[in-house]
């Protein structure tokens, strides 16, 4: 019979010397934090990969490295880093045609829940945008103030759609909405508001 580790809820064997893992062990010595799971060398990648994500909410969560840029998690397979999104995509669906891309259903850039995956080229993906651009003075996607008037505007690829110019923000936001939702299927928060 195995002897596991005296640390809680560690299932590694215990190794040398006070009851503890060697990883355990090591981590005690030098000071460093207890609770972070510990690696097995002989673990899959599906294992791996699973034991990074909390799964605790509605979204499960990456908890392991993020990318510099983005916020979306990495992983790393056969010596070369992906997105963690992806990979969870491709192991509950299959690969990833060339030219598509993953979209959060949900908006979390950290999610690597499956059901809240789906493939987008990258014009519907963009059209499937949380907010406004950094820099809007409105606050409201599509909707720029401009000669004492609040002008709607949506671009599909190259196009530029002018929606209409309004006397109050609520009436260009609301347009812009319904504009969205005719005519950009994929845009979900566009078409959670018109509903």
């Amino acid at each position: 019979m195995t002897v596991l580790c005296k640390y809680p809820g560690c299932d590694m064997p215990k190794g040398k010397a006070l009851g503890w893992c060697n990883a355990h062990y090591t981590r005690n010595a030098k000071g460093r934090d207890m609770a972070p799971p510990v690696r097995k060398h002989n673990a899959t990648d599906e294992e791996r990969f699973w034991s990074k994500v909390d799964k605790a909410g509605t979204c499960w969560i990456w908890t392991a490295a993020l990318q510099n840029t983005g916020g979306y998690g990495v992983f790393r397979i056969n010596s070369r880093n992906m997105v963690a999104h992806r990979v969870s995509y491709m192991w509950a669906h299959g690969p990833i045609p060339k030219g598509y891309e993953v979209d959060h259903t949900c908006f979390n850039r950290s999610c690597v829940k499956p059901d809240h995956l789906r493939l987008l080229t990258h014009q519907e993906n963009g059209q499937n945008r949380a907010g406004a651009n950094i820099n809007s003075r409105s606050g409201v996607r599509g909707v720029y103030w401009s000669q004492n008037q609040w002008i709607a505007r949506a671009c599909i690829g190259p196009v530029t759609h002018e929606v209409g110019r309004f006397d109050n923000l609520a009436d260009a936001e609301k347009a812009m909405i319904a504009w969205r939702h005719q005519h950009m299927p994929v845009s979900l928060r566009d078409r959670r508001k018109a509903a």
